[in-house]
């Protein structure tokens, strides 16, 4: 199946480059001036020294090598990195930041976002980012949400490739998490993944993904952000259909069986 990425669901028409307003900002998941505050990591160890080497020459091969770490860094101090996701603990967690802090501030200009999105996939960081997703730190596996979000917004080729290293299912071990913002994520990345192959959609099913797209919607028809509420309508939409026009009837009984007509007329 082609790329129906999140970005092109409003407007089939390709928008020309621009430069990021404050509204845009507002938007993204990662707070402007985060990528100053990733040099200061307060660190002496080896590693911490590739970083501040790494961050001087903005060299992602060596970033990716460092994801990997779990050398300790020092606590941050002021504002937090992401509104929701914990600030990295370890010299690997934040490797994994600056690449979604990369990917975030080169999202405004198109041609940029789409270059670094695949050279941060051909450097390999897919694989160990969705590895995050097995850890038991709590840094690591919400830094590696905000990444992959990043990196497969858009971007047919690392969503096959997220789907490739087990992202489906990686993803669905978090999708009961209490913070509703990474759960949002959560169902925005699976729906990238799907969407490039049926057996990732199958996949998906089968872990539950249903009954998770239907909580997503339930929670979206009492939130006051459209943004939202169009995100999780849509994302239902896009796993009903499985080709041009065809439309899974399985996954119909269900989302009738929950009563997901009554909540989309309320909506």
């Amino acid at each position: 199946m082609g790329a129906k990425c999140c970005a092109n669901r409003k407007d089939n028409k390709p928008a020309p480059p621009k430069k990021p307003n404050d509204k845009d900002k507002k938007q993204r998941s990662i707070k402007p001036g985060a990528r100053e505050r990733n040099l200061s990591i307060g660190g002496t160890t080896d590693d911490a020294k590739k970083f501040y080497a790494a961050s001087e020459k903005n060299d992602i091969k060596s970033f990716i090598r460092l994801l990997s770490s779990t050398q300790p860094i020092a606590e941050f101090e002021g504002p937090k990195f992401h509104r929701w996701a914990e600030d990295p603990k370890t010299v690997g967690t934040l490797a994994a930041t600056h690449l979604a802090i990369v990917t975030s501030h080169a999202d405004g200009f198109p041609l940029n976002a789409t270059k670094v999105q695949d050279d941060i996939r051909k450097a390999g960081a897919i694989p160990p980012l969705v590895n995050f997703l097995k850890s038991k730190e709590k840094d690591r596996q919400q830094c590696a949400i905000v990444a992959l979000a990043e990196l497969t917004r858009d971007s047919a080729e690392n969503s096959k490739a997220a789907g490739s290293a087990g992202g489906i299912g990686a993803l669905m071990k978090h999708k009961d998490s209490p913070i509703r913002e990474a759960r949002d994520e959560i169902a925005n990345i699976v729906r990238n993944i799907f969407m490039e192959d049926d057996d990732y959609r199958d996949q998906f099913v089968e872990k539950g993904g249903v009954s998770f797209f239907i909580k997503q919607l339930n929670a979206a028809a009492g939130d006051s952000e459209p943004e939202d509420q169009f995100d999780a309508v849509l994302n239902l939409t896009d796993l009903l259909e499985v080709g041009a026009g065809e439309i899974n009837e399985d996954i119909v009984d269900q989302l009738k069986k929950a009563g997901i007509d009554a909540k989309l007329q309320g909506m």
